[in-house]
């Protein structure tokens, strides 16, 4: 899809280096069928790129791309192939809409998601044994899992090992 928006090959071989580059076909792809015209996709798919060698030089992986980190490293770029790319609201927004390519295809985790801290060993259990020996709903689980989850916080760290030392002792199948 690359080849609607380039025509020379050593253009197109970089964007799909990196990374990031397996996943640059279907960006160009998502673009065109959103109607971006064709100079803005350029624009967008060179700040796809951008970010992607960026994060390939913090030693991360497209999975973990921080737009905020980006954002502050363009306020600095010296980056020799950034074709313009380096601070402007183009920028910026094709690397937003990158990232949530990434997301819609699931390579990447949405932002609400990754705020999410994870879920406690002693929660998940919990919803596993009220779905075999309650027999409980989705949403119930739901509930009784977020009311455990705030209940396991206010009670501290410190209150975890003892309370899955004493639940281990309970037969739970038993009750």
């Amino acid at each position: 899809m690359l080849e609607t928006y380039f025509s020379a090959s050593k253009m197109r071989a970089h964007l799909r280096s990196g990374p990031s580059g397996p996943y640059v076909d279907g960006f160009a792809a998502a673009l065109g069928r959103q109607g971006y015209s064709a100079d803005t996709a350029v624009r967008y798919l060179r700040a796809a790129a951008h970010l992607s060698h960026v994060v390939a030089r913090q030693g991360a992986m497209p999975s973990e791309i921080d737009l905020a980190a980006f954002s502050e490293h363009l306020r600095s770029c010296r980056c020799p192939r950034a074709m313009g790319g380096r601070r402007n609201h183009h920028t910026i927004f094709g690397a937003r809409l990158f990232r949530q390519h990434l997301v819609e295809i699931g390579v990447c985790r949405s932002a609400l998601a990754a705020l999410q801290p994870a879920e406690p060993c002693l929660v998940a259990d919990f919803k596993v044994w009220l779905r075999k020996h309650r027999g409980a709903s989705d949403s119930t689980i739901k509930l009784y899992a977020r009311d455990a989850a705030h209940l396991m916080a206010a009670l501290g760290a410190g209150a975890t090992p003892a309370l899955s030392t004493s639940l281990s002792k309970v037969s739970l199948t038993a009750m």
